[in-house]
């Protein structure tokens, strides 16, 4: 999380502040996600995003 600038930050901030969730526990953290003990947890729009996208790619 060494690269988050100012912009980043502002981009999330609208997203959550669009979000339909207003009791999500990642709620205006930068880039929506939080380093706990050794992993992140990451927004749950974010990660079911991430795993349609990734249900979408071909096998090679």
């Amino acid at each position: 999380m060494a690269n988050i600038s100012f912009f980043k930050v502002l981009k999330s901030n609208i997203k959550c502040a669009i979000c339909k969730d207003k009791f999500c526990a990642l709620r205006y953290f930068p880039m929506r996600r939080k380093r706990v003990g050794t992993h992140y947890l990451v927004c749950p729009k974010d990660q079911e995003k991430r795993v349609k996208n990734v249900l979408k790619r071909p096998l090679p």
